[in-house]
């Protein structure tokens, strides 16, 4: 379904609704959850450092430049964090792609303590590439999969002022999120972040099954297990549960349609489906185990979308449209064979000789 969103310069309301943050659906036992992911109330800050000199750098090395976090208490009183902010990425980096990169915020460990940032150290902060709109769909993405599995990214969502140190000027004001970093999703869930090859039959069977069927969901084909596009690996403390992938990076599904996400000069029908099952063959019950798992889910699915008041009506309607084919699909034999009997991957597609 064609998702498009073409009123760029609609004016978004603040407010959020609170949302379900966890979804135990994985043997792995879940630690404590870090202070800046435990709300979804979203977070007014200001950002300063020379964006002018972060924005020359994109096609060149990166480098940290000084910076200040600025943001209130409920009190009102402002909390002042020195930090060193980067460009980072690859192709939000490209100026070429996007209006603004991506950035890293990298915070001195003595500051942050008494602060909704305690404990981090380096994070990244996703911002807008084009249009404003793509990254609330995208972190309402990110909140999908924490209902699925723990095994998932936490997400922050914030209103930044930008402003340019440098020009001494203000850039825009914006949304963007925080994304847990790495390191802490690994400790959340007991295990260790891997880079080892492996391919998707080296992976829990079940957190894989729900992986790959999500990323069908939303539309997204733009990872890979192998080369680890989009995909961290984690090895929980418990070997004998298997390795787990974790996804991240949905700005190219088909939930967010991205305007720099498709190729210029083609015309929307006949741009390539965003939506490919890329998940492995299973048996008909394994299939049926997994489709019944989502359609649990669909419920909880439909209301954080409703609920997320930042994306406009109509385009909420959209997505829910779009959401609602896939569970059409699995409901009708045809359908289910065609969109997953026809692509999913054996063993021979990696030469595994079984």
């Amino acid at each position: 379904m064609n998702l498009n969103y073409n009123i760029k310069s609609l004016l978004f309301k603040i407010s959020l609704s609170t949302m379900s943050l966890l979804f135990m659906t994985n043997p792995v036992t879940a630690v404590s959850v870090d202070s800046l992911f435990r709300s979804d109330e979203v977070i007014k800050i200001e950002l300063r450092s020379d964006f002018d000199a972060i924005q020359k750098e994109r096609t060149d090395s990166q480098s940290y430049h000084d910076g200040e976090l600025i943001y209130y208490t409920p009190d009102r009183d402002p909390v002042r964090l020195t930090v060193r902010i980067m460009a980072r990425g690859n192709f939000r980096l490209d100026p070429v792609n996007c209006d603004f990169p991506p950035l890293f915020v990298d915070f001195k460990k003595g500051e942050v303590a008494n602060t909704i940032f305690r404990n981090q150290n380096r994070i990244k902060l996703v911002t807008p590439c084009q249009f404003e709109e793509d990254i609330i769909d995208e972190y309402t993405i990110y909140k999908l999969y924490n209902q699925v599995t723990d095994l998932s990214f936490n997400v922050r969502l914030v209103k930044v002022l930008y402003f340019d140190t440098g020009l001494n000027k203000k850039v825009f004001e914006k949304y963007s999120f925080f994304l847990e970093d790495k390191k802490h999703v690994a400790e959340r869930n007991n295990a260790t972040e891997r880079d080892k090859f492996l391919t998707p039959f080296d992976l829990n069977r079940e957190n894989f099954q729900k992986l790959s069927v999500f990323q069908y969901i939303i539309g997204n084909k733009d990872w890979y297990v192998s080369s680890r596009k989009n995909i961290m690996v984690l090895e929980p403390e418990e070997a004998y549960q298997g390795l787990y992938a974790v996804p991240f990076d949905f700005d190219f599904s088909g939930f967010v349609n991205a305007e720099y996400t498709k190729p210029r000069g083609v015309p929307e029908d006949l741009l390539a489906d965003r939506r490919v099952y890329k998940g492995l063959c299973y048996t008909d019950e394994e299939f049926k185990k997994i489709f019944d798992f989502f359609r649990g889910l669909k419920p909880e699915f439909e209301s954080i979308i409703n609920n997320q008041k930042l994306i406009p009506k109509y385009t909420r309607r959209q997505i829910l449209d779009y959401i609602n084919n896939f569970y059409t699909i699995i409901d009708r034999n045809e359908l289910f064979e065609q969109a997953f009997l026809t692509t999913c991957e054996t063993p021979k597609d990696y030469n595994i000789v079984k």
